[in-house]
C-alpha cells in the first residue's frame, strides 16, 4: 500500500503505471483527484 497523502505533498508530477504500462503522467494534485483512474487501477483517494 502506498502513502497517498504523502506523494501528494512530496511529488509535484505522477506517472501511474499497472501491469508495465503507463497509464497516467501529470500534476500529482490532478492524478490524485481523478476518482476513476485511481479505482481502475487499485489506488485509494488520499
Amino acid at each position: 500500500m502506498y502513502d497517498m497523502a504523502m506523494v501528494k505533498e512530496l511529488f509535484p508530477r505522477t506517472i501511474v503505471m499497472d501491469e508495465g504500462l503507463i497509464v497516467a503522467d501529470g500534476k500529482t494534485s490532478e492524478i490524485l483527484e481523478d476518482e476513476k483512474l485511481l479505482e481502475a487501477h487499485g489506488l485509494e483517494k488520499p
